[in-house]
């Protein structure tokens, strides 16, 4: 199963404009098509995009790499950069970009780049991904040197990085806790201590982890990976597919 990917293009470049299309065509990836760093900063104030294709010979694309810094979750979006002059590539490589390529756009080397930022995109919303869940857990904190219990505890989410955890007593922020938990079906033993980055002051707080035993860290990403099935992988829709969607892409943007 691949994500869905969405995309922002800034491009006035009609063989630039051609490459890409056909490709995200292609790859059935929508996108919003805007000429200029006006139309597109609209676009971006109203969405979230994994992926922006920015052309630099245009005014304004420096501005978008730095308004476009990242998503809500703190995941940031990947961005392509074209150009003619290689120097302009070369100096944005200093920015937050991600993927250049030099106009003109070969078609070939298009997928292939594209390709490789799904990559990029799925490895980072892998790790980003919360699997919500209800486990029974231990949990205690550190004070004065010494481990105070929590009380009952559950696991509301766990992810590559972290967890949720509701308990019944009040945790302050940055506190060093201890949580121990099983894995559902796999009954795989958890043992994480880590630090708590928020609590609401009710008992739900989020945890980062600071230290897993490799051997559990390895049963916890197995354990996850089955419950985030992306493929890496991006497959081309079938000739049909493509014609369809061509004859169907809207003004602006391909639908």
């Amino acid at each position: 199963m691949q994500i869905p990917l969405t995309a922002l293009l800034m491009c006035s470049d009609p063989q630039a404009l051609g490459a890409i299309e056909r490709t995200f065509e292609q790859y059935g990836i929508p996108a919003y098509i805007c000429p200029d760093s006006k139309t597109a900063e609209s676009s971006l104030n109203r969405r979230k995009f994994d992926l922006m294709v920015l052309d630099f010979d245009l005014a304004g694309a420096e501005t978008l790499v730095d308004f476009h810094a990242m998503d809500a979750r703190g995941i940031p979006g990947l961005i392509i950069a074209l150009a003619r002059d290689p120097a302009v590539l070369k100096s944005v490589l200093s920015r937050r970009v991600h993927f250049t390529l030099q106009k003109p756009l070969a078609g070939d080397l298009m997928v292939r780049t594209l390709k490789a930022a799904y990559s990029t995109i799925v490895t980072e919303k892998r790790a980003s991904f919360r699997h919500s869940v209800r486990i029974k857990a231990e949990a205690s904190i550190l004070e004065r040197s010494q481990r105070r219990s929590l009380g009952p505890a559950t696991v509301l989410d766990v992810s590559h990085t972290g967890l949720g955890l509701q308990t019944a007593s009040l945790v302050p922020r940055d506190a060093t806790i201890f949580v121990d938990f099983e894995l559902p079906q796999d009954r795989e033993p958890i043992h994480t201590i880590g630090k708590v980055i928020w609590s609401d002051g009710q008992g739900h707080l989020g945890v980062q982890f600071r230290f897993i035993a490799p051997l559990e860290m390895k049963n916890l990403h197995l354990w996850l990976s089955t419950h985030c099935p992306w493929d890496v992988e991006l497959e081309p829709r079938s000739i049909e597919d493509a014609l369809n969607l061509a004859a169907g892409a809207g003004s602006g943007s391909i639908q």
